[in-house]
């Protein structure tokens, strides 16, 4: 049993190595400008609204000071604004504007087709499957740590 699990694993593990060769820097290239980074970030805002840099950092398990960084060149290119907490000046809340959102929805459809296209190559029973056991996966794997 113990000679099987070992084969498995060694065999997943190539697996994900390979697969991710490839893949990943697909969906990591810079796309509309944009670092795989910045996607996540403009991804977070759009999911919760608005965010402070220590939420951010939190989500990606990083330093604030990278994620200021980030922040900064989004607000250059004026996908973020900045504004200040109404009730505690110290605090700064980052929110997507309307090219960061019509930016970041230009991105998904790109990566969505980029997936799209390796997931064609799966039976909807696969791709099923294999939904089933990564969510399984997320709810036992612990939260990152920050660095």
């Amino acid at each position: 049993m113990q000679h099987d699990t070992n084969q498995a694993m060694e065999r997943l593990q190539e697996a994900v190595r390979s697969t991710m060769r490839v893949l990943g820097p697909q969906l990591s290239e810079p796309v509309f400008g944009l670092t795989g980074p910045q996607f996540y970030i403009l991804h977070q805002l759009d999911l919760k609204g608005k965010c402070t840099v220590g939420e951010l950092a939190d989500s990606m398990a990083v330093k604030p000071s990278a994620i200021t960084a980030m922040i900064d060149r989004l607000d250059k290119h004026e996908f973020v604004v900045r504004d200040r907490d109404d009730h505690d000046r110290r605090v700064v809340h980052i929110s997507l504007t309307a090219s960061g959102r019509d930016t970041l929805s230009q991105v998904k459809k790109h990566r969505q087709g980029i997936l799209k296209h390796y997931l064609s190559h799966l039976t909807q029973e696969e791709l099923s499957s294999m939904i089933h056991v990564f969510e399984k996966l997320s709810r036992v794997a612990p939260a990152p740590k920050r660095e």
